[in-house]
């Protein structure tokens, strides 16, 4: 003889909790329901990239602090002073461009075309106080370059041709009848 199984309470509809398999908000909310040796394994592999970005970075703003000494101690007026000056804006204007193209690829700017957004931004100089990107006025300034990316696929692209029909079980059974 079984004993029946105790029912369980059914939480009231305000509070039913969001089925296991939920695809979760962000990143960070997905990591921490992993258990602790997933956790190890992604910190260890992020962590060498992480060091990485910090050491490149490290190089270029100790390149930055020795191009600037350089044109300090070079002579006033000089051909060296002036190759060093040029080369300090020309890294500024690099760092510009990689930390807008850096963000413009983040899913919440939606930029379909960082390349072409960078130069309008720039021509425009659509750029907060501090340098940031104005990405409402850079969006407003050219819409066309925002929006979700949806791929332009399907099994005829590359071909010339649209794909052919897929037969259904009415043609099929059609066919069958005619012959």
């Amino acid at each position: 003889m079984t004993t029946p199984l105790p029912a369980t309470p059914e939480p009231p509809a305000s509070q039913t909790p969001p089925p296991a398999d939920a695809t979760p908000a962000t990143w960070e909310a997905f990591l921490e329901k992993q258990p602790a040796e997933v956790k190890a394994l992604y910190t260890s592999h992020s962590e060498g990239l992480l060091n990485t970005v910090k050491a490149t970075r490290d190089e270029r703003d100790s390149f930055k602090k020795d191009l600037a000494k350089l044109a300090k101690n070079a002579e006033a007026g000089s051909e060296a002073q002036k190759q060093l000056e040029a080369m300090t804006a020309q890294l500024e204007i690099t760092e510009r461009r990689a930390s807008f193209l850096e963000d413009a690829v983040k899913p919440e700017i939606e930029c379909r075309n960082p390349g072409a957004a960078w130069v309008i931004a720039k021509a425009q100089d659509l750029f907060t106080k501090n340098g940031q990107p104005d990405w409402k006025q850079i969006k407003a300034s050219a819409p066309e370059l925002f929006g979700k990316v949806i791929a332009n696929a399907n099994a005829g692209n590359g071909t010339g041709t649209p794909p052919a029909k897929p037969n259904t079980m009415n043609d099929f059974i059609r066919n069958k009848g005619r012959s």
